[in-house]
Order: structure tokens, then C-alpha cells, then sequence
């Protein structure tokens, strides 16, 4: 330890005599060097040597961030004219973004309420730094704001952070936390399945809500104490909202059992008919498996013809898809109100059933103003009508030669070098906000042009710059994909719009669940993987964040579910996303009667759903820019039965 921190010290006192002749003009290798060398100092707490550094690197792009540190080393003896200074000169920098709100809850540590009012004249978007902001208020005199801003925030179904119980302590303090307003939290806190908080608030209430407090405590932990519940208390507003939100968890559980208590429930809660209807549908929704009795059936369609959801509509609408049933799917389209019926699907579905009628020409009308838009079903329709899809892709605005000069893109640049890249991706995130549409779509055409995928891509999400296609679908690592698809069935295209759905082209992307990398594998599967393919140099889910092993393993996996599936992409996207048991499922329920499109659109997990569509779609515009033919799906995808 002794040796390392000698060679310490020597390597920095030889960089002070160097840094001292250069100040400001080194050259970028030498600043990325002093850059490397203050932070060390940082983290050995020579401080001193921090102050000789600094001065060195005020050219440097990441300056910034070394201000930041100073700055917030000690928050405690930084001043409001520093803070505000820092933030309007760092607009787009992630940690002065954040900055206000810190200091807010410092200024609150000082209890310098008359400064924080002053440095934040409005309430802050992070709870935290808003109770703290509104216990200001009540310090200087302003009760009324600062209740109205308490009740505000402790109106919420989720917990909250210590930080607020002074400004709540006050306020209820006031008696502004009355039987009525704990009721509508603990409401609020049912619907969110918070059930610690609903018990936790029941005990709040008052003694004469003695009843009203037991028998929440008991429906938290025993659902069934329903009936019980509902007997019990008088109904209300509350009563009957508390009654629903909870049937609705014993209608998962237990279809049959909820269906048979609804009549009770609506008579002991007097229940309206929409009070009652809503009981019904979550049993509906029970009730759309294929295995549904005839009668649960009868039921299930009784209750959705009676109700005013669309989404109960639209899944009906999907099970008569996947049955095969044109005569119900042409029923339940005519369900739909009339702007959930200009959705893609339904217009094309509408369109189909118009052909199934006899009506061609007016079903083959609908299918070409369809083909003017963008994404599956335009395609889907162009195939339908056997033409060519239009392309249509916006040019970007030629970037200007100034773009690479601005602070920001200098920031992501160096980011990127210190292999930052999740924080260089929030910097080009902030830059792009910041910006017109015009200037957006330059900044998406400089990332392309710089082969910074995931940040082209990034800009065309950020400016919702949804026709900008080349932008949108770089062909991000194409030797490497090409390289791993040369001795496989899947195309290159494929594989990139699997990645492309997958990550964005975010190489170090990792998912809540543990999946990594450009193509999403979860270790397990990595492991799987490459034991069955025999692949080299794998030793670690770590590597998963290098794009070579990444995309090895990836199309590896994506071949192995492709082949499985009879090379048909449809089948091999869905068990991509969903795994191959639910996609055999799926199979079985629809068991041959339905096409191609019929199958997608009644896949029943949403997620899948547009995963399979997004898919299909960005492998049509990867084979538009590698100038392979671009039809939605293959003439043996197309004529399938599924």
C-alpha cells in the first residue's frame, strides 16, 4: 500500500510540473490524461492536488462534470448565485438538471426558507424537494398554500419519503387530515395495490370509524371478507369503489366463486347498473380463455354487448380472430366507437370483412388509404392488395458543421470514450428536447452520420421523427451481423430488426429482468445457447454487453426458435419474446383456422403483439436499405394457416 501511494504522489507532482507549462493548450490526449489523473486525486481525497489540476482542464468537454463535483463536494457552503449560476450554463447537463431539487433540500437542511422561496419561486417537480418547498411556505406565513401543496401530494396511493412528515405533521396539525380525506387516499392507495399503506391508513381513522377501520384491515388480508365488508359498512361513494377494486382481485383468482357474489354485493352496496356492470366485466375477462363453457361464453358476450370498455370490445374482437369466426368478428367491429375504430387493425379488418361481403371495392379503398401510413398493417394491406408498398422516408436537415462544436456533442463524444454510455445517451436525449423539429432531425442525421446508432435512434424517439426511416433503422454493425448470419437460415435484416426491437441499438441496454446486450439475452440463455451451438470465448453474462458476443449469441438463439417454428418469422418473433411453449399454445388454440394477419393480431399478450408487428416491420425497412425485396411477409408466412 505504502509503494502504490509513493507512485501516487510521484505520477502527480511529474503531471503538476507538466500541466504547469501548458495550462489550457493541451492537446485532447493530454487533457483525457489530467482528466484521469484529477479524478484519482478525488477519489484519494488529495484535494489539494485537485485544486492545481482544475485549472488545467477548462477546454476539456467533461469540465463541466469536474464544476459539478466541486460544487456539490459540499453543498452545504455553496450559495443560491452559484447553484443558478451552474444550472443556466449547463442547460442540457444530466446532473444540473437535477441540481435545483438538490439544493432545494439543502437550503430546507440550513431551514433558510426566506433563500429557498427565493431560489425556487415555484414548487419542484421531485416529491421530496416539493414538501420541503411547501414547508417553506408555511415558515414564512403562507398556511394556505403550503396546505392546499400537503394535501396535494399526500393524496397519492404510494408511500412517501420521510422528507415530508414535517410538512404533514403541520398540516395536520391544522386538522386538515380529516375521516374523508383518509378514506380517498386509502382509495387511492387500494387501487394501487398498495395494501400495506391501506392498512397502515386505517388505522388513521377516526373512533367512531372504529367499523369502517376493522373491516378494511380485514379485506386487506382476506379478499374473501367481502360480503362481510359490504354488510358491514354503509354504502357509499367509498364503500362501493372499495367493493369493486377489491372483487376485481377475487375475479382473477376465482371466476366462478366472484360471479355468483355479484348479486349480493350490488343489493348490500346499492349498486347502480354501471356500478354493477363493472363487477360483470371483470368476470368477462375471466371468461375469454378457450376454455370458457358455453354458458361462461353466453355470459361473457352478454355483459361485453352491454359494455361501454373498448379495450373488452377489441379483445373480444381478437377471439373471434383467432377462432376463425368472420361473422362475429364482423359483430364486434360494429362495437367499436368510431375512433377506436380508426385504429390500423380495425381498419383493416374492416376492410377484409367489406372484401368478405361482396363489397370489394369499397374493402380494397379502405386497404389503400391504409397503405399511406406507416408500420405493419399499411404493409399488411399493400400485400392484401398485392402492389408494391410506398416507402415514404423524410430527409433529414443536412447538419451543420457547427453541431460537433457544441458543448453537449463534445460531452457525448467523451462520454462515449470513457465508455459512459448510458450517461452519453441522457446528455443526447436532454440536447435533442432542447431543440426544434428541424434542428432534431439534424442532430439524428449527425449520430448517423458518426455511426452512433443508438443515438440516431434516440433523436427520431425524442423528436417522435417517425418518418425520418434511414435515421430511424441505421444499419448499425452490419459486417458483424452478416458475419453471424452467413451460415444460417435467418437474414441479416432479420436479425437486426430483432435487435433494433430489442435494444435500440443500445449495445449496453439490460433489461429489469436481467436480459443484456443488443439483443436482449438472458443469461440462462446465453448459457443454453452456447452449449447447443458449441460457441467459443463465452464465459460470463458480462460479455453479453460486447456487441460481437452479443450478436453471436443473439442470432445463434434466433436461429435455433426459427428453425424450430419451420423458418416462418412470425412464430419465431413470438417465441423470441414470449418463449416457444406460449407460442405452441397459441397455436393449438387457433389450431389452422386463421391466416397470417388473423394469428398477429389475436396473439393475447399485448406486449407480443407489437413486438411481432414491430418486427415484421423493421425487417421490411432493413431489406428496403440493403435493396432486397420489402414485403411484409414471405408468400409461405403469407399463405400459412395458423
Amino acid at each position: 500500500m505504502v509503494k502504490v501511494d509513493k507512485w501516487h504522489s510521484l505520477a502527480l507532482s511529474v503531471l503538476l510540473v507538466t500541466a504547469s507549462g501548458v495550462a489550457n493548450a493541451d492537446s485532447l490526449d493530454a487533457q483525457r490524461q489530467h482528466y484521469m489523473q484529477i479524478k484519482q486525486a478525488w477519489d484519494n481525497n488529495q484535494m489539494d492536488v485537485v485544486s492545481q489540476l482544475m485549472p488545467t482542464l477548462e477546454d476539456y468537454p467533461l469540465y463541466p462534470y469536474l464544476e459539478y463535483r466541486q460544487l456539490t463536494q459540499d453543498l452545504g457552503d455553496a450559495t443560491p448565485a452559484q447553484v443558478n449560476a451552474f444550472v443556466k450554463g449547463n442547460p442540457t447537463l444530466p446532473p444540473a438538471r437535477s441540481l435545483p431539487a438538490r439544493f432545494v433540500n439543502e437550503l430546507a437542511r440550513r431551514q433558510d426558507w426566506n433563500s429557498l422561496l427565493s431560489f425556487s419561486p415555484q414548487p419542484p417537480k421531485p416529491v421530496a424537494a416539493r414538501c420541503n418547498y411547501y414547508y417553506a411556505k408555511w415558515s414564512t406565513g403562507d398556511q394556505k398554500t403550503a396546505f392546499d401543496g400537503a394535501k396535494d401530494i399526500w393524496l397519492t396511493g404510494t408511500s412517501l419519503p420521510n422528507t415530508c412528515d414535517k410538512l404533514f405533521s403541520v398540516w395536520q396539525g391544522a386538522g386538515n387530515q380529516t375521516a374523508l380525506t383518509t378514506l380517498q387516499r386509502i382509495g387511492l392507495a387500494m387501487k394501487a395495490g398498495n395494501t400495506n399503506l391501506v392498512s397502515y391508513l386505517a388505522k388513521q381513522l377516526p373512533p367512531d370509524y372504529q367499523t369502517m377501520r376493522d373491516a378494511l384491515i380485514d379485506l386487506q388480508n382476506n379478499p374473501n371478507t367481502i360480503e362481510s365488508f359490504a354488510r358491514n359498512v354503509g354504502p357509499t361513494d367509498f364503500t362501493r369503489n372499495a367493493t369493486s377494486i377489491t372483487f376485481a382481485r377475487i375475479a382473477r383468482d376465482d371466476s366462478e366463486n366472484a360471479r355468483s357474489m355479484i348479486p349480493v354485493l350490488a343489493r348490500l352496496q346499492k349498486m347502480s347498473d354501471s356500478d354493477r356492470l363493472e363487477l360483470e366485466e371483470a368476470v368477462a375477462w375471466r371468461y375469454m380463455g378457450s376454455d370458457a363453457t358455453p354458458e361462461q361464453a353466453a355470459w361473457r358476450d352478454n355483459v361485453i354487448l352491454r359494455s361501454h370498455s373498448t379495450t373488452l370490445v377489441e379483445r373480444r374482437i381478437r377471439m373471434a380472430l383467432a377462432a376463425g369466426d368472420r361473422q362475429g368478428l364482423n359483430q364486434w367491429l360494429q362495437r367499436l366507437p368510431s375512433d377506436a375504430l380508426q385504429q390500423d387493425e380495425w381498419q383493416y379488418w374492416r376492410a377484409s370483412v367489406m372484401i368478405d361481403n361482396g363489397q370489394r371495392s369499397q374493402g380494397e379503398a379502405m386497404l389503400r388509404t391504409l397503405m399511406k401510413g406507416r408500420g405493419f398493417y399499411p404493409m399488411a394491406a399493400a400485400q392484401k392488395l398485392n402492389v408494391a408498398y410506398p416507402m415514404q422516408i423524410s430527409v433529414a436537415t443536412k447538419p451543420d458543421p457547427s453541431i460537433a462544436q457544441l458543448p453537449a456533442v463534445a460531452r457525448v463524444r467523451e462520454l462515449m470514450y470513457w465508455q459512459m454510455d448510458n450517461l452519453a445517451r441522457t446528455e443526447w436525449s436532454y440536447l435533442v428536447s432542447s431543440r426544434t423539429e428541424s434542428q432534431q432531425s439534424a442532430l439524428a442525421r449527425y449520430a448517423f452520420e458518426q455511426k452512433w446508432p443508438d443515438l440516431s435512434v434516440q433523436a427520431t424517439i425524442t423528436g417522435k421523427l417517425w418518418d425520418y426511416l434511414e435515421e430511424r433503422f441505421p444499419l448499425a454493425w452490419p459486417d458483424e451481423f452478416r458475419r453471424a448470419t452467413n451460415d444460417k437460415g435467418i437474414t441479416q435484416s432479420y436479425a437486426m430488426a430483432i435487435a433494433r426491437q430489442e435494444s435500440a441499438w443500445n449495445p449496453k441496454a439490460r433489461s429489469p429482468v436481467g436480459a443484456a446486450g443488443l439483443m436482449q439475452v438472458m443469461p440462462a440463455t446465453a448459457q443454453h445457447t452456447v452449449e447447443m451451438f458449441g460457441l467459443q470465448g463465452y464465459s460470463n453474462p458480462g460479455q453479453l454487453l460486447d456487441p460481437q458476443m452479443n450478436i453471436t449469441i443473439g442470432t445463434s438463439y434466433l436461429e435455433y426458435v426459427y428453425q424450430m417454428f419451420g423458418r416462418n418469422r412470425i412464430l419465431s418473433s413470438a417465441a423470441y419474446n414470449a418463449g416457444p411453449s406460449r407460442v405452441n399454445t397459441w397455436l393449438g388454440n387457433s389450431a389452422g383456422r386463421v391466416d397470417s394477419v388473423a394469428f398477429i393480431e389475436s396473439i393475447p399478450f399485448s406486449e407480443t403483439r407489437r413486438y411481432v408487428k414491430n418486427v415484421l416491420a423493421y425487417d421490411a425497412f432493413y431489406r428496403y436499405f440493403l435493396h432486397q425485396p420489402a414485403k411484409i411477409l414471405t408468400d409461405a408466412e403469407w399463405q400459412r394457416r395458423y
